[in-house]
C-alpha cells in the first residue's frame, strides 16, 4: 500500500523591484554596507573546507535554490520560489521517494543566464557524495546523502550509478530514502536539495537516468575537479556562478576582504523578498577598534557581538546617536570541547574534574559583563526545548559549581591515584596524577589548542591552569590559528591527534541531528561526532529521538530531557556561557531584524538603506 503526501504550494507574486518590509512597501535598490568581523575570512568559499562564521555567511548569501527552507519562525517548508511541488510516496519495502519539481524560470548568474535544471540538482548530490569530491581533501558536508538508496556503492567508487536518485526531466528529479533510515523526525529535510552549476564544475560530463538510478559519465574524475574546483582561482575559491540573493564579485586573500553584489537572477526568498542593498563588503576588523570604525562610518554592521567590553562600547556609540542595535539570545554558546577517544579526556572523570576547577558563573560574568548566563547542557538560552522545559532542566542537571574537593574525588574514584613512578600520588609532593591504563601509566596532562587575540582563551588561561594544578592535573596551552584548531578538532588531514581540548563557540540549528552527532559509526566521526565519543546509552537515546514524529512535541521534549541528563553526566563539552548577541549597525540601515535563528546574513536580505543616505 502506498501513501501519498503532496506538499503543493501556491506562488505569491514576485516583487521584481526590491525587498518589502511589510509586504507592500517597495524600496529602491542601491547603496553599500561594510560588514566587519573580528574573524578573518578564508579563501575557501565552497562547502567542505573548514573556516569561520563569515565564510558561512557568504555561502548563505551566494548559494541558494534549496527546495526546502526554514522560515523566520523556525518551521520547515517547501520554497515556492524554487519548487513547484514536492511529493512523497511510501514504497512497499519501506523506502520513501521524494519527487521534486522545480520552477522553469530559475537561472544562473553567468553572462548567458544559463537555466538551472533538475540536472544541476542531481549533479550537486552526485558531486558531494562522490569519491572524486572526497579526493580533494574535503569533508563530507552532505552526509545526508548516505541515507539515499545506493549511496555506499556510489560513494565507494564501486559504481558510477546512484540508485536512489532519478533524473525525471528537465525540471523534475527524485531522491529515495532507505527504509533503514525511517521513520525520521525531519524526513522533509532529505528533500532539501540545492543546485551546483554542472556546466562550470563538470563541463562535458553527462548524467543519464535509468530504472537503476542516475549514472555520471566516466569523464567525471578527480583530475577534472583538480582543475575546475581545486586550482587557483577555480570554483572552490571564486564561485561566481551561483544562485542566491547575492553573488561574489571578488575576494582578496591578502586583505581578507570579500565583495558581494545583488544577483539580479534571484527570484526571491520563500516569502518573495529580494534584497535592496546593492553591495556588501565584508572585511576584518580589530576587536579593540571595531566600535570606533562603526562610529566613524568605515563599518556599517558588526553582528553577533558578545562580551561585556565590546557590547558596552557599542552601546556607547548608540547612546551618542551614531548607530542602532538589535539584541537577541544566542542560539548556541561558548564551550570547551573535548576529544573523548584518547588521552586523559577519554575519561568522563577528567572532563568532570576540569569542570569542577572552573567557576563558570564568574567566567560568564567577567567575559560578558552581565550579558550571559551559564547553561549545563546541550542547548542555548534561545533553544525552544529549553524554553519549554527550563524548570526541569535547571533543577535536574548538575551545574558543576566550582569545587576542587569534588574534582579530586571524581579523579580518585576513577583511579587517578598514582605518581610518575607508579607509587601513590601525594599532594604537595607530586605535581601530576597518573592512572594505569591498559598496563601503562597515563599522565593527567591535557593539551589544549586555543586561538590568538581571543578573550575567552585569555580568560581561561587566567582561571583554569592554576586550579587544575591544585588537584593534580596539568594543562598545556598552545595557541594556533582558528583554521588549524578546526582541522585538529575535526581531524581533517590529521593522522595522529595531538590536542585533547579546544575552546570555541558553537551554534544550534533548526535540525538538531543528535543521532549523527553522537553516533558510534565511524562514518560520522569528525564530521558530526566532533567529540569522537562512543557511549551506547547516549547513542541509543539520540537514535530513539530520530524516530519521533515531527508533530509529537511532548514525546520529543521527554527524550530531549533524557538526552540532556546523559550528556550532562558524560560532559563531552563544558558550556562556558550562553549569552545575548548584539548587532550594531549604521543609522542608514532600515528594517534590519535579526534573531537567534535569523542572523545577519538572512536579516540583511530584508533590510534597505534609507534613500537619503544613498
Amino acid at each position: 500500500m502506498k501513501k501519498v503526501l503532496a506538499l503543493m504550494l501556491a506562488f505569491a507574486m514576485v516583487f521584481a523591484f526590491a525587498a518589502c518590509d511589510d509586504g507592500t512597501t517597495q524600496h529602491t535598490v542601491g547603496g553599500q554596507i561594510v560588514v566587519g568581523s573580528v574573524t578573518d575570512l578564508d579563501a575557501n568559499m565552497l562547502d567542505g573546507w573548514t573556516n569561520g562564521a563569515q565564510n558561512a555567511a557568504i555561502r548563505s548569501l551566494i548559494f541558494g535554490g534549496a527546495t526546502v527552507t526554514y522560515t523566520k519562525e523556525g518551521e520547515f517548508e517547501v520554497d515556492p520560489y524554487v519548487a513547484k511541488s514536492v511529493e512523497s510516496t511510501e514504497n512497499d519495502d519501506g523506502s520513501k521517494p521524494y519527487t521534486i519539481e522545480i520552477r522553469d524560470d530559475l537561472k544562473w548568474n553567468d553572462e548567458e543566464n544559463t537555466p538551472i535544471t533538475a540536472e544541476d540538482y542531481v549533479f550537486s548530490l552526485l558531486f558531494y557524495a562522490s569519491p572524486e569530491y572526497a579526493s580533494l581533501d574535503a569533508s563530507d558536508v552532505h552526509t545526508y546523502t548516505n541515507c539515499y538508496v545506493g549511496y555506499e556503492a556510489y560513494n565507494s567508487g564501486e559504481s558510477k550509478t546512484f540508485q536512489g536518485i532519478r533524473l525525471i526531466d528537465d525540471h523534475s528529479f527524485s531522491v529515495t530514502i532507505t527504509a533503514e533510515e525511517l521513520p525520521y523526525h525531519y524526513d522533509i529535510a532529505y528533500a532539501a536539495v540545492d543546485p551546483l552549476p554542472m556546466h562550470v564544475i563538470a563541463p562535458d560530463v553527462t548524467i543519464t537516468d535509468s530504472e537503476n538510478g542516475v549514472t555520471i559519465s566516466d569523464n567525471f574524475t578527480s583530475e577534472l575537479l583538480e582543475t575546475t574546483v581545486n586550482a587557483n582561482g577555480a570554483y572552490r575559491y571564486l564561485p561566481q556562478v551561483t544562485y542566491g540573493p547575492y553573488q561574489l564579485e571578488s575576494y582578496d586573500d591578502s586583505t581578507k576582504q570579500a565583495v558581494l553584489v545583488i544577483n539580479n537572477n534571484f527570484l526571491g526568498t520563500y516569502d518573495g523578498v529580494k534584497p535592496s542593498i546593492e553591495r556588501i563588503v565584508l572585511k576584518t576588523v580589530n576587536d579593540a577598534t571595531q566600535m570606533d570604525e562603526l562610529e566613524a562610518g568605515s563599518v556599517d554592521l558588526i553582528s553577533g557581538v558578545s562580551g561585556g567590553t565590546a557590547i558596552n562600547s557599542g552601546l556607547d556609540v548608540c547612546d551618542a546617536g551614531n548607530a542602532q542595535y538589535a539584541v537577541y539570545d544566542r542560539a548556541g554558546y561558548g564551550q570547551i570541547t573535548f576529544a573523548c577517544d584518547f588521552g586523559p579526556t577519554q575519561f568522563a572523570s577528567v572532563r568532570q574534574a576540569i569542570a569542577y576547577c572552573l567557576d563558570r558563573d564568574e567566567f560568564a560574568r567577567q567575559y560578558s559583563g552581565g550579558y550571559a548566563k551559564v547553561v549545563s547542557g546541550l542547548y542555548g538560552l534561545s533553544t525552544p526545548e529549553y524554553k519549554r522545559n527550563q524548570e526541569t532542566v535547571d533543577n535536574e542537571l548538575n551545574n558543576y559549581a566550582k569545587d576542587l574537593e569534588k574534582a579530586k574525588e571524581v579523579l580518585i574514584a576513577d583511579g587517578w591515584t598514582l605518581n610518575a613512578d607508579g607509587g601513590e600520588f601525594v599532594e604537595g609532593v607530586d605535581e601530576v596524577r597518573y592512572k594505569n591504563v591498559d598496563g601503562e601509566l597515563m599522565a593527567c596532562e591535557i593539551n589544549w589548542a586555543n586561538t590568538p587575540d581571543n578573550p575567552v582563551s585569555d580568560l581561561l588561561n587566567t582561571m583554569l591552569p592554576g586550579e587544575m594544578a591544585k588537584v593534580g592535573m596539568k594543562l598545556n596551552s598552545t595557541t594556533v590559528e582558528f583554521g588549524v584548531l578546526l582541522n585538529n578538532m575535526y581531524r581533517t588531514g590529521i593522522d595522529e591527534p595531538t590536542y585533547h581540548m579546544f575552546n570555541l563557540a558553537t551554534g544550534f540549528v533548526p535540525i538538531s541531528s543528535y543521532w549523527y552527532e553522537y553516533s558510534m559509526d565511524d562514518a560520522y566521526m569528525g564530521s558530526y561526532n566532533t567529540n569522537f565519543i562512543r557511549d551506547e546509552e547516549l547513542a541509543s537515546i539520540a537514535t530513539e529521538m530520530k524516530q519521533i514524529p515531527y508533530e509529537d512535541e511532548e514525546a520529543w521534549d521527554a527524550a530531549w530531557i533524557n538526552l540532556q541528563k546523559r550528556w550532562n553526566e558524560l560532559l563531552p563539552n563544558i558550556p562556558l556561557y550562553s549569552d545575548e548577541y548584539h548587532d550594531f549597525y549604521s543609522n542608514k540601515i532600515q528594517n534590519y531584524d535579526p534573531d537567534s535563528l535569523w542572523q545577519w546574513e538572512r536579516a540583511i536580505v530584508y533590510a534597505y538603506i534609507d534613500e537619503a543616505d544613498q
